[in-house]
């Protein structure tokens, strides 16, 4: 069986990247004292997951950058797949927003979405091997 060839809409990142920014800050939040390790962590799980979205990028390298910076601040990996939890939920929910009216869009997008979250969840368990 083949894996499903991923859908990409070019104008996805245009909209989710800042939604993506958002949620990994305010998960982050409470880590005042580590302003400057949070900012970093926080680009590198954007990052991870603008590779995830499109494609493109090395989705094993941010994912090993953002596991690092995350140990370093005291953070588990569960804090970090919550996060992941929580961008896919709000993707989602701007999905169903933006395209009520067009049950086609909001299924590719979802897809779209449903597939980053895939390969991020595939390329965790082949490391843990």
């Amino acid at each position: 069986m083949h894996a499903p060839i991923p859908l990409h809409d070019p104008d996805m990142m245009r909209w989710a990247e800042p939604i993506i920014h958002d949620v990994v800050s305010a998960s982050y939040a409470d880590l005042t004292d580590h302003r400057r390790e949070v900012q970093f962590l926080t680009r590198c799980q954007t990052m991870l997951w603008r590779a995830l979205l499109t494609g493109t990028g090395s989705i094993a390298l941010f994912q090993d950058e953002v596991l690092r910076n995350a140990l370093r601040l005291g953070l588990g990996e569960h804090r970090i797949d919550e996060t992941n939890r929580q961008i896919v939920t709000e993707l989602m929910l701007v999905i169903a927003t933006r395209n009520a009216r067009s049950p086609r869009q909001a299924a590719q997008a979802s897809v779209q979405v449903a597939q980053a979250y895939g390969r991020l969840t595939g390329a965790k368990a082949r490391q843990q091997l």
